[in-house]
Parts: C-alpha cells; sequence; structure tokens
C-alpha cells in the first residue's frame, strides 16, 4: 500500500545553520525507493524552496506557503494567490501599525531594504534568492504573494488582527514573530489537496514537524511525528516523538513506522 510522508524543512530537514545529516538524505531517498511519495510541507513559499542541497534529496512534491501552493513532479498543481485588494488592505495595515514584513510569493519575496537588516534569516534571503527579492514599496498590482511574515516590532497585535479582518488568519510564533494567510489556509489543507489528487487515504499519511505551524499538520495526518528537537506544542500534538535533527531523527521516525 502505497503511503506519503510530509517534511517540515526549519528544524526537521535540517538545522539552524542549514546541515541536513546524511541519515536524513539516505532514509527520503529509501522511503522513495520503497515505493512511498515524500512531499516537502513548509511555511515557506515556493521562491524560498531554491536550496540546491535540499531539492536534490529528492522529493515527488512541494506543498508550500502554509497550503496555498502545490507542486507534483514538477508541475504545478494549486496555487492561491492573495488579490490586489488583500494586498493593498495588508500593506496599509503594515505601515498603519509600523510592522515591517517579509511578503512571500511562488517567483519573489517582499521586503523594505531599510527592515531587517541584522535578522539572519532576511540576510539569508537576500543572499539565497539575490534578485528574487523585492522591494515591498513596489505598486500592489504588482506584488504577486501567497501569505506574508512580520515581526510586530511592538505593535498592538489585537488592533492589527482587527484591521486585517476575518479574510486572514494570524498565526503567532513566540512574542514577535507572526504568520498572515487568507483565512482557512494551513499545512494541513495542502495535505488534504495533495491526498485527494493522488488518492491516498488518511490512514497512510505521516508527517515530520518540530514548530507551532505543524500543529495542524500534526494533527491532521494519521500519524504524526514530532522531532525530538521540536516544541512542546508540536510534541503535544504528535502520536510519536522521534530523536533530534542532529541524532539521526528522520530516520528514526521512517524506521519506526516501518516505512524503510
Amino acid at each position: 500500500m502505497k503511503k506519503i510522508v510530509f517534511f517540515d524543512i526549519d528544524g526537521t530537514l535540517w538545522d539552524e545553520h542549514l546541515n541536513i545529516p546524511e541519515s536524513t538524505v539516505k532514509a527520503i531517498r529509501r522511503l522513495r525507493q520503497n515505493g512511498h511519495y515524500a512531499f516537502i510541507c513548509s511555511g515557506r513559499s515556493r521562491s524560498n524552496i531554491k536550496n540546491k542541497k535540499l531539492l536534490a534529496i529528492g522529493f515527488d512534491g512541494i506543498i508550500a506557503a502554509c497550503g496555498t501552493s502545490i507542486e507534483f513532479n514538477g508541475e504545478n498543481r494549486y496555487e492561491a494567490i492573495l488579490t490586489a485588494q488583500q494586498v493593498k488592505k495588508i500593506v496599509l495595515a503594515l505601515e498603519k501599525h509600523k510592522i515591517p514584513a517579509v511578503l512571500e510569493g511562488p517567483e519573489y519575496v517582499y521586503v523594505s531594504p531599510d527592515d531587517f537588516l541584522d535578522d539572519p534569516y532576511v540576510m539569508y534571503l537576500r543572499e539565497e534568492l539575490k534578485d528574487r527579492v523585492a522591494d515591498i514599496k513596489t505598486d500592489v498590482n504588482e506584488i504577486v504573494i501567497n501569505k506574508l511574515s512580520a515581526s510586530l516590532n511592538g505593535a498592538d497585535l489585537a488592533a492589527f488582527k482587527e484591521e486585517l479582518g476575518k479574510e486572514f488568519d494570524v498565526m503567532e510564533h513566540g512574542q514577535n514573530l507572526i504568520e498572515i494567510m487568507p483565512h482557512g489556509a494551513s499545512k494541513a489543507t495542502g495535505i488534504e489537496k495533495v491526498c485527494e489528487m493522488l488518492h491516498i487515504s488518511r490512514e497512510n499519511t505521516y508527517a515530520f514537524g518540530d514548530s507551532v505551524n505543524d500543529i495542524e499538520m500534526l494533527s491532521f495526518v494519521a500519524h504524526g511525528i514530532a522531532m525530538g528537537n521540536g516544541s512542546e506544542a508540536a510534541k503535544g500534538a504528535a502520536e510519536y516523538i522521534t530523536a533530534a535533527i542532529d541524532a539521526d531523527g528522520i530516520y528514526h521516525g521512517l524506521k519506526h513506522y516501518e516505512l524503510i
């Protein structure tokens, strides 16, 4: 029976230094050799999943931008893009509340050149994506995005959420970082679409994750697997807790479920 496994990227496939354990590479390749599907399932937009070392592992598909972008066998199968009106509403709200943000799309990410100058993640984006990082001041009609991430920077979150309204969901990561998605979008909705597309029953679904934005994914699949280095929230949502990323967690998790 063909099964499908979904893998978060940050803290799951690689660590904070972008190191991918060799055991992870071998395990995922063996998983596919055994006839099962392997999918990336990330909050990152597709424009931000370009790392050659990561993609060289070999995946059947990618769910990006919290379920709003789906690729299978190198072909785009689903893309939910915010309308120009929605982008304008978000940009105006960000400006009003003085919240710096990274707008994330399938081809580009958008960020002000004056924001996040010392932020390691945005520094990585500028280095990795180069000319695929555009100015957030671009005409809103030319901004093509699925979602965005932002730093509250002391702003009133409740007031900001009220201004955005019910057409967006805001996910909090700690005290400062937030993600903003179209209402109802999540890694779980992306997984559901993929399973319908590939005719995979829910009982044959597995997912590996480590953080708060993996909770819905870990809860939705039949077998949610939290990394040993993951947050307590992720572990609480999982069926099984594997070893940490640097202790061959992916390998041990796939082995535990006899997928390899």
